[in-house]
């Protein structure tokens, strides 16, 4: 039997419907740190980090669109990103004009919340009990 493959987290995409707004959101917002603005295929790209891992925002291309809303549907759900105090980073995020989508709540192992990101991107903030 082989061994089974090694794997460490490279990035995640996000398609935009304005790029612009979306890169704002994420630098003003959250607090990401803007690495490089560049074009991929032909399309403005910038490249953001956030908590150590590389955030790519891409301007939608021809033939791209949002899917639409209102209901959750199969695929990505959210992303998450822990935090050492939900309900501190919470009201720092409110302050800065971040939508929260879902209060500060106790969740079996941790302590949680959900903001609202660009183009309905959902984001938990998660607390680990132990970090308590």
């Amino acid at each position: 039997m082989s061994e089974p493959p090694s794997y460490s987290f490279h990035h995640l995409h996000i398609v935009c419907s304005d790029l612009t707004a979306t890169e704002r959101w994420f630098l003003d917002g959250v607090g990401a740190e803007l690495v490089e603005r560049r074009e991929s295929r032909g399309l403005p790209t910038t490249e953001l980090r956030l908590a150590g891992v590389r955030v790519l925002l891409r301007a939608a291309g021809p033939g791209e669109e949002l899917a639409a809303g209102g209901q959750r549907r199969f695929g990505t759900d959210h992303f998450a990103l822990q935090v050492a105090d939900v309900d501190a980073t919470v009201e720092t995020l409110r302050r800065r004009g971040v939508e929260i989508a879902i209060e500060p709540r106790d969740s079996p192992a941790n302590r949680i919340a959900f903001i609202c990101g660009p183009d309905g991107v959902l984001i938990e903030l998660v607390q680990p009990r132990a970090a308590r």
